[in-house]
């Protein structure tokens, strides 16, 4: 005999529970999509909208701050599984790790990124429950960016998919010269989470949760208007010519010494007789020092550089020994060597912010790494204050692989008198994946922040100019091989981030989180008190 199905209200409630994660899940997934190479500003502003009313929603409900903790978790997972899920493709596919273990460290290192927002949610949900909604949209926006920022520095840093990345066509773009990415971040979410909690008090929101709304949303819509008023000056005419060259090695065959050997035939023959002043070859173009540079290679490389009357900037190992009391020191560095006609290095830059489990081990992960197998060692890290390289009137100052998303880092190097960035670059670990896209954007937002065109040269793409207000003035198509020249003009302006750095924005979310803190807890006090 069949017995009718009861629903009990425990089971009612897991239900829904459910429902809201799976929810918060998916609007993570479509925050991820709002990034390149898929998406636009107002894909973002529409899944953070929907994320906050969903939040919004609950802890109108009287929601713990377990339960805050865990949607923003959920969002988290599903932003950045979908957002980062290249990673996997380079520890199985071209590291040779397992499939069932490269997945789980994709989940595990998502799980890890996720719990930041997951913090920020949870206290925010605190300052609802005292009873000022206004004061929990605030702490929101203050938490969120406090978070990317730590996410940014603890471990080395891991600033991918800040929230304002995806702003670079956007409004809040005109922020970054101000207040960097991670300024767009907080207004970005001052704004969603206003507009969630009108959302989350539909079809009839109350007059105060509607003023709280909608006078978060003007704040962030006025502030941003207000640093509108102000662009870089146009630079004057562009004299430096540069011919970026885009190798399209493929990735498993990169270190194969007949691969190796016949890339550097293809890079020299890529040189003809049109006349630059700079010719740049991507990230590990050569994958042995120059000293170890077939001979042949050599000669015909340095005869064409002296047809184009100009500088080379190899993206190349350079090895160092040193003497010590003990014996010699050997080091190497991820570097780029600038050499001239005769074949002398007149300039050389190595990458001081080194990528973890790439290009360095952390301690106790050893065993992580030997699961692999990543023909890289263990690089030694470069100054952190290195010359820059003068060339027909212009400063230019390198950086490596994802050194460009360390916005802060670059601002030294424009405060020590750079007019251009290169970036050299080989994320064919990545496949035809959208982390191509996602560099690509990450270059033109320090365009913006720091008012520098900023030149990128890659293995497999994107190879692309950008201009001082972060428009793509050219590229080449990805995974092709190919020559772009450039012609640009330098910017001496300084930014007010180029001359603060992240200061500024942390002291700001720091002002908001403890003006909704701090306020919710009066309004803590005042509401057990009666």
């Amino acid at each position: 005999m069949l017995l009718p199905a009861t629903t009990t209200p425990e089971t009612g409630e897991r239900f829904q529970h459910a429902k809201r994660l799976a929810l918060a899940l998916a609007l993570g997934g479509v925050l991820a999509l709002s990034f390149a190479p898929w998406g636009h500003a107002l894909l973002q502003i529409a899944g953070l909208t929907g994320f906050f009313a969903l939040l919004w929603h609950t802890a109108r409900r009287g929601t713990s701050l377990r339960e805050g903790a865990i949607l923003g978790f959920a969002f988290g997972m599903g932003c950045f599984t979908v957002g980062i899920a290249w990673l996997y493709i380079s520890m199985h596919h071209y590291g040779g790790m397992a499939a069932p273990l490269a997945v789980a460290a994709l989940l595990l290192f998502c799980a890890y990124l996720a719990l930041f927002p997951a913090l920020a949610c949870s206290l925010a949900v605190a300052c609802w429950r005292a009873g000022r909604p206004w004061a929990a949209v605030v702490a929101s926006a203050g938490l969120w960016t406090l978070g990317e920022l730590l996410r940014g520095w603890l471990f080395t840093g891991f600033p991918w998919l800040s929230l304002g990345y995806a702003q670079v066509d956007g409004v809040f773009a005109a922020l970054a010269p101000w207040l960097g990415v991670h300024g767009v971040s907080l207004v970005t979410i001052l704004c969603a989470s206003g507009a969630g909690l009108i959302v989350a008090r539909l079809p009839r929101p109350d007059p105060a949760s509607l003023a709280a709304g909608l006078g978060c949303c003007a704040l962030g819509l006025g502030i941003t208007l207000a640093a509108s008023s102000w662009a870089p000056p146009e630079p004057g005419k562009a004299t430096l010519r540069v011919r970026l060259v885009q190798g399209n090695v493929p990735q498993e065959l990169k270190f194969d010494p007949q691969r190796a050997h016949a890339a550097m035939i293809d890079y020299t023959q890529a040189i003809d007789g049109s006349k630059t002043d700079l010719t740049v070859f991507p990230e590990t173009a050569w994958t042995v020092p120059w000293p170890q540079t077939p001979v042949e290679v050599a000669q015909s490389l340095l005869k064409r550089i002296e047809m184009t009357g100009g500088l080379i900037a190899i993206g190349k190992p350079i090895v160092e020994n040193a003497r010590e009391p003990g014996g010699r020191r050997w080091s190497i560095t991820n570097g780029i060597a600038v050499i001239d006609s005769s074949g002398q290095e007149i300039a050389r830059y190595d990458k001081r912010h080194l990528v973890p489990f790439g290009e360095f081990v952390p301690r106790g992960f050893r065993w992580f790494v030997d699961l692999m197998n990543i023909p890289l060692g263990e690089f030694a890290r470069g100054a952190a204050d290195q010359p820059l390289l003068s060339v027909n009137g212009e400063r230019v100052a390198f950086n490596i692989c994802y050194e460009d998303l360390f916005g802060h880092e670059l601002a030294e190097q424009v405060r020590q008198g750079a007019t251009v960035l290169i970036n050299a670059t080989n994320i064919g670990w990545f496949g035809r994946s959208h982390a191509l896209g996602q560099h690509l954007q990450i270059a033109r937002m320090r365009s913006i922040e720091l008012a520098r065109p900023m030149l990128r040269a890659t293995n497999t793409g994107v190879t692309a100019a950008i201009d001082h207000r972060g428009r793509i003035t050219a590229r080449l198509p990805d995974h092709e091989r190919g020559v772009l020249f450039a012609t640009v003009a330098g910017q001496t302006t300084l930014t007010a981030f180029a001359r603060f750095g992240q200061w500024p924005v942390a002291c700001l979310a720091t002002m908001l989180a403890a003006i909704g803190w701090i306020a919710g807890i009066r309004g803590g006090g005042r509401e057990r008190n009666r």
